[in-house]
């Protein structure tokens, strides 16, 4: 019954361990043979042909992403209710994988870049308002948890009361389960096992510099109203804060003011190219296990123990410190935009709470059962129960896992002779690049790990 997400992820490594190499037919023979058109392999089948750019069929299998997603986000709260009662009796593997709200943002990040390098300038406009939409309501989404996690708790609490109370009346000695107690021991236990969460800290309202600064840079460079620069002005302002450290954002600031006040002779309107460079492996997602007591209504000790799992994000490494370029007798060096460690731990942390209430809801029930059934049916069915409760408690560790640890971006003239040269920090030539025909571009650079052969693509920045 655990095997769904297991089979996911020997899918998800079959395709990833050639794509971290950079070995791009390895990669596509996978995608060429049919596999589960699931999340979250189609999240990472989207990335390989992103990066090797055959931006039509990664378009298409974001598309395809978006769609699961929406599946879930439009649901009615019947078969939502439906499935978190599954999540506690069963366990969460056992569902579709539940994208996070920083990967529904990369989605429609992805489709915009996918849909300029596409030359549909119109779609792409779309899609980074999607873009910062999705931001918006991830927000709103996290409000609406803390609200619930309060009710559920009053709601909890009373029920608790009702049952001691009915069963006190009719002198039934079944004992009642102290849910919330657990609960409260159990966050106690992750904290303690985990004290660098204390130490988290994101980039506020779960922003992701990196899409923010896409959709603003989108609206500098295919400008067609003031609202489009106001827009791009607002966005570039907002990362800059984020991000005060790097001076080609400085640049790109200035570039935004400028293009806001309508200044036709700004020297930032010159041709200009944008080096991403996307570095690394974000986390991965293991699995941490914790023992704390179940706790019955009325008793002060645990009358036994109960054996929780949850998802714990794993750090993963980056391939190089930074790339630099050579344009004309200039050397660049990139610098950081955006550290997908942050991001995911910044929502991690968010959700901790909901995601520690919900697993030890999930196993506490599980157990209590268990607790009942070596009461009323003796160590055999005590035995029974027990080997259920152990395969059913598992975390489920599936995740979006060929995005990168960092951005890094650099601003950079377009040379006289449209070429740029892509370099290590040993020097060594990662890359030579043709660039397009256009006044603005941008150089896509991935690279999943050192050592692997890096994926370089150009996307046209506006005509």
């Amino acid at each position: 019954m655990s095997g769904c997400a297991t089979m996911q992820q020997q899918d998800q490594s079959a395709l990833l361990k050639p794509y971290y190499l950079g070995d791009t037919a390895t990669a596509s023979s996978v995608l060429e043979t049919d596999y589960d058109r699931a999340l979250p392999f189609l999240l990472d089948a989207s990335m390989v042909r992103f990066s090797q750019g055959n931006f039509q069929e990664a378009y298409t299998l974001l598309n395809e992403s978006e769609a699961e997603v929406k599946n879930d986000e439009t649901e009615s709260d019947v078969y939502a209710a439906s499935k978190v009662l599954g999540e506690v009796l069963f366990n969460r593997e056992l569902m579709n994988y539940k994208p996070r709200s920083s990967d529904t943002v990369l989605i429609n990040m992805y489709k915009g870049v996918s849909l300029l390098a596409l030359n549909d300038n119109d779609g792409a406009r779309v899609e980074f308002n999607r873009t910062l939409d999705r931001q918006r309501r991830a927000v709103e989404k996290y409000k609406e948890e803390i609200k619930e996690l309060r009710e559920e708790a009053k709601e909890q609490k009373a029920k608790q009361r009702k049952e001691v109370a009915q069963r006190k009346k009719a002198k039934d000695k079944t004992p009642v389960l102290d849910l919330l107690r657990i609960q409260s021991v159990a966050k106690e236990s992750v904290y303690q096992s985990m004290p660098e969460v204390n130490h988290w800290t994101g980039y506020g309202n779960f922003v992701n510099p990196y899409a923010t600064y896409l959709s603003g840079l989108y609206f500098c460079t295919n400008g067609e109203m003031k609202s489009d620069y106001n827009k791009c002005n607002t966005m570039l302002k907002r990362v800059k804060g984020m991000v005060p450290k790097n001076s080609y954002l400085q640049l790109d600031t200035a570039m935004s003011r400028d293009f806001a006040r309508g200044r036709k002779t700004s020297k930032y309107r010159k041709p200009t190219v944008w080096v991403i460079f996307e570095n690394g492996l974000a986390p991965e997602v293991d699995e941490l296990r914790l023992d704390i007591p179940l706790f019955l209504a009325g008793e002060r000790a645990g009358v036994s123990m109960v054996s929780f799992a949850m998802p714990r994000l794993k750090t993963r490494d980056e391939a190089l410190r930074y790339i630099q370029v050579k344009s004309g007798s200039k050397k660049y060096t990139s610098k950081e935009l955006c550290n997908f460690d942050r991001v995911m731990q910044a929502e991690y942390k968010a959700h901790l709470t909901s995601t520690i209430t919900k697993a030890v809801a999930s196993t506490a029930t599980k157990t209590f059962v268990q607790y009942l059934a070596q009461r009323s049916g003796g160590q055999l069915a005590g035995i029974a129960t027990g080997l259920f409760t152990s395969v059913m408690t598992q975390a489920d560790t599936r995740s979006w896992l060929s995005l990168p640890k960092n951005v890094q971006m650099m601003r950079v003239p377009k040379p006289k002779n449209n070429t740029l040269n892509i370099q290590a920090p040993n020097g060594a030539v990662l890359a030579t690049v043709a660039l397009p025909d256009t006044k603005y571009s941008i150089v896509h650079v991935r690279m999943p790990q050192a050592g692997s052969l890096p994926y370089v693509q150009t996307i046209p920045l506006g005509k």
